[in-house]
């Protein structure tokens, strides 16, 4: 997965409802030069080799990075500070902002054994599941674009295009060493840029004495341990409701309970994600999308007999799919 949008969705979450913390903006001409410049790819293997290599070997590695980021409802380079490193079999992470107040958000707790079903989409391991899942390259075109240097090294650029208009294209530089994803470009169904993060600085195999060592700041932010199991064996449902549409290929990877009384549950086709908050409401609920770069929440209303919902879907998908969805969630 995208390392550092792994650790930013991961506070985002962690807020809940309405906040949004996303990766990229870049002008269209570019993404079109990186087209018709590159030697372009669609092998299968190729494809399957560096997806593989984003799901395993990103997590194993140790490392510390600089990397900005950009959306397009603000041009403003945001700077951040990434650390990761594996011990005892624990990975960890620490991201600090570089821009405006010292603020920390860490996460501990994974197990480097553990794969979530997203990991096992992205890796196309799902035969030893119950149910048929699309494969990624069911939802999405893949093409290599060729080879081009990001904070010193060498990556390959992969291109996903979605078959559908339910989600977003990216294109992704992959670090051929390590396997993380040195830069990310988002885009929008009408090829309108979204979002970017890219890599400026990489060091691998720091001094981790000297990074656990670092003070934190005063405003520091634990995040939550990751919702989603743990090398799952079959395809399961949330506990209490129904979602009684998503687009093809995603599936319920997750289901905890935010605050009080917020239900909150996580999809992904293991390239994008979207969480669903469900909370109990007094009154009628406000409706609309509120979007943050690639990032939106759309908010509807659901009544179930005397009981009335707050429903809001956050996550990098359209509009229309946000809205679909939120529309279609019902009780078990």
């Amino acid at each position: 997965m995208l390392i550092p949008h792994v650790i930013l969705s991961g506070y985002r979450y962690g807020h809940a409802i309405g906040l949004c913390l996303c990766l990229l903006m870049v002008l269209l001409p570019s993404v079109k030069a990186v087209a018709e410049t590159s030697q372009v790819s669609s092998n299968n293997e190729e494809v399957a080799s560096l997806l593989a290599k984003m799901a395993t070997r990103s997590h194993q590695v140790n490392y510390q990075g600089t990397f900005t980021y950009q959306h397009k409802d603000n041009p403003a380079l945001q700077g951040f500070r990434i650390f990761h490193w594996v011990e005892d079999g624990i990975q960890y992470e620490r991201l600090q902002h570089l821009n405006g107040p010292e603020r920390e958000i860490s996460r501990s707790g994974r197990a480097l054994d553990c794969k979530s079903l997203g990991d096992q989409l992205l890796q196309g391991k799902i035969l030893n599941m119950g149910a048929r899942l699309a494969q990624l390259t069911e939802l999405y075109r893949f093409e290599i674009r060729g080879i081009e240097r990001v904070a010193g090294r060498n990556a390959t650029v992969l291109l996903a295009i979605p078959l559908d208009n339910y989600r977003y294209s990216y294109f992704l530089s992959i670090d051929n060493e390590t396997g993380l994803v040195l830069k990310s470009w988002l885009v929008d169904e009408s090829a309108r840029p979204l979002e970017r993060y890219q890599f400026v600085e990489l060091e691998l195999n720091p001094d981790l004495t000297q990074i656990k060592q670092l003070p934190k700041p005063r405003l520091h932010r634990d995040a939550d341990i990751a919702v989603p199991e743990c090398n799952p064996s079959d395809v399961k449902e949330p506990s209490g409701w129904h979602l009684n549409w998503a687009p093809p290929g995603f599936v319920f990877v997750g289901q905890k309970q935010v605050r009080d009384h917020i239900d909150m549950l996580m999809y992904t086709d293991g390239l994008t994600s979207f969480s669903i908050f469900i909370e109990p409401s007094s009154q009628a609920s406000p409706e609309g999308v509120a979007q943050r770069g690639a990032t939106l929440a759309a908010m509807d209303q659901l009544e179930i007999g005397s009981e009335r919902y707050r429903v809001t879907v956050v996550g990098e998908i359209p509009v229309v799919t946000a809205q679909k969805i939120a529309q279609n969630i019902s009780r078990r």
